[in-house]
């Protein structure tokens, strides 16, 4: 008797345990193909010309600028940091090891192709991403989302789309500022440590020799995509709180553990398609 209710004990734990794994994935398989829809959605209203109207202009330079231009100073600060930490370090070891011909191999596979493209999606989400959180968390319970209905204007083109495309922008420009002040910065302490001594032109052309056509091309693409996920987490994050009871303050750790992922998969996906 002991042993036939310890069993139905079993089954009944098992069995919950089931459902609430089963519940867990259907969820999460739910918001993805939600989130898949809302970034091809975005993707087709962009491409219309009759989108781009001057309000939707208006907001697309307003994002643009706070994401290239009141960014810069937190790039090239990022970059004098990276720079001092990263590149001044590869130089003065592979000297320290007599391997100085490969610091541009060195600084191609760790910069251009891994680190930049994460600290850019990362710098957009704390510069303008949880700034897009607060504004959107606000659309539903500050009701001038219901204003936007009445007055018949499509909150996907208004607020969804110049963000994405401004972010993505953004993401590329921000991207190159961030590249450009790491190498100097890098080059100017190894070169003022005496740990190199050629010219700031020689570790250029060095750093151009080490790259392939793919590093074109890859590293501002996944720059682009980045910024396109982050904007996109944000917006759909953002717009998903519909009442009081989800406090906005949640919003913020929740936007970025998704854009974190985000930009994670975006990475490892196009490492793995190259």
């Amino acid at each position: 008797m002991t042993i036939r209710a310890s069993y139905s004990f079993d089954r009944s734990r098992l069995r919950r345990a089931l459902g609430s794994l089963g519940a867990f994935v259907r969820q999460g398989t739910s918001n993805l193909l939600l989130f898949v829809s809302l970034g091809a959605t975005v993707l087709v209203v962009a491409s219309r010309r009759s989108t781009w109207r001057a309000p939707v202009w208006a907001e697309f330079t307003r994002a643009l600028n706070a994401v290239a231009v009141r960014s810069l100073s937190t790039s090239v600060a990022t970059g004098v940091l990276v720079g001092f930490a990263l590149v001044s370090q590869a130089v003065y070891w592979l000297a320290a090891t007599g391997q100085t011909g490969l610091v541009g191999q060195v600084i191609v596979i760790l910069l251009i192709r891994e680190l930049v493209p994460i600290l850019v999606g990362l710098l957009i989400f704390g510069r303008n991403g949880t700034a897009t959180l607060i504004e959107l968390g606000e659309a539903h319970t500050g009701g001038w989302m219901r204003q936007f209905e009445i007055q018949g204007l499509d909150p996907m083109v208004l607020l969804v789309v110049p963000r994405t495309l401004a972010f993505a922008l953004g993401a590329f420009c921000m991207a190159t500022v961030l590249l450009l002040s790491t190498l100097l910065t890098g080059y100017l302490i190894a070169h003022g440590l005496g740990l190199v001594a050629y010219s700031i032109w020689d570790f250029s052309d060095m750093v151009q020799r080490a790259m392939t056509v793919r590093d074109f091309i890859v590293p501002p693409l996944k720059c682009i995509v980045i910024g396109f996920m982050v904007a996109l987490v944000c917006c759909a994050t953002g717009l998903g709180r519909r009442d009081q009871s989800d406090e906005l303050q949640r919003l913020v750790p929740r936007g970025f553990v998704r854009s974190a992922l985000a930009i994670l998969v975006i990475n490892g996906a196009f490492d793995l398609v190259g």
